[in-house]
């Protein structure tokens, strides 16, 4: 994949004009990165465009994470990240084996600290541009994550800001379309079957939120989920069952996941469920049990 890359330069604009233009492929997919100059640059500076045919360049080659500041090399030009050069064994060299550890890629550093580029969560809403070496640590915390609709026959995906009202609209009334329910009201689900999800929609359209039914040992194991970055603050909620003079009830948080296909692996994961035994219930006694969900944070 070839990466187009806007960079600031001071070449004249007659330099630029002699450089041979280069063609992109229709299937490629380009990045926008953009170079700022130096401070004092002059006003006759402008924005050019260019193809960066490896970006593997930017990232370590011992650990494959983007470079950033200090960059290491050894007298032959192989560079190391710092955190490498640190646990390579006597500070050698990956490539060639003569020391590296001491000599800084000043070139190279240059470079990283002009690169700017978008979030890779643009198409979602994120308006940021980092630093090159600032993008993993960016997205890993980025608030427009993309989110998958929960709905099983749906492909939708979107930040999770946007996915109630693609859900209100498109599968709302649906008989698939789940419970809807209002923060610190409790509302019934019955567990349909021993293997299943059921979605949740806030009254007013804010969050979607799922229910996550399985098997587990001698029992069945519910938890409840906000679909919504990692990061987000989680609500939290109550679990309660019910049955021939009997209450099981637990007083929890619920978890954030951005696809409903792996709440059930969190769900393992996690100490944040329910567990109610197999025999619980009557025969013939409906399987419900209630939830009540808050707009209280952890």
């Amino acid at each position: 994949m070839k990466k187009v890359i806007a960079a600031r330069s001071r070449k004249r604009k007659q330099d630029r004009s002699c450089a041979k233009e280069e063609q992109v492929p229709d299937d490629d997919e380009p990045v926008s990165v953009k170079a700022s100059g130096k401070k004092g640059s002059s006003a006759q500076d402008k924005s050019f465009s260019f193809f960066l045919s490896d970006p593997d360049v930017l990232d370590c080659p011992i650990c494959f994470n983007p470079l950033t500041t200090p960059v290491y090399q050894c007298e032959n030009g192989h560079v190391a990240c710092s955190a490498c050069c640190s646990r390579i064994l006597e500070k050698k060299c990956a490539s060639c084996f003569l020391s590296i550890g001491s000599i800084r890629s000043r070139a190279l550093e240059k470079v990283l600290e002009s690169i700017k580029v978008a979030c890779a969560n643009a198409e979602y809403g994120c308006t940021e541009t980092l630093r090159y070496s600032d993008k993993s640590g960016h997205e890993s915390q980025c608030n427009f994550v993309p989110c998958s609709c929960p709905h099983s026959d749906c492909n939708f995906v979107s930040s999770f800001s946007d996915l109630p009202a693609h859900y209100r609209t498109e599968h709302g009334s649906s008989a698939s379309a789940g419970v809807r329910f209002s923060y610190g009201k409790p509302f019934k689900v019955t567990l349909d079957s021993d293997d299943d999800v059921t979605i949740l929609q806030e009254v007013n359209g804010e969050k979607l939120f799922i229910v996550q039914n399985f098997v587990a040992g001698l029992g069945n194991a519910v938890s409840v989920f906000c679909i919504q970055p990692e990061l987000l603050p989680n609500y939290r909620c109550q679990i309660s069952a019910k049955s021939n003079g009997c209450s099981l009830e637990m007083n929890s948080f619920t978890k954030n996941i951005q696809n409903s296909a792996m709440a059930r692996l969190a769900t393992i994961l996690s100490s944040r469920f329910l567990v109610i035994p197999t025999d619980y219930f009557g025969a013939g006694q409906p399987r419900n049990f209630e939830i009540c969900i808050f707009r209280s944070y952890e």
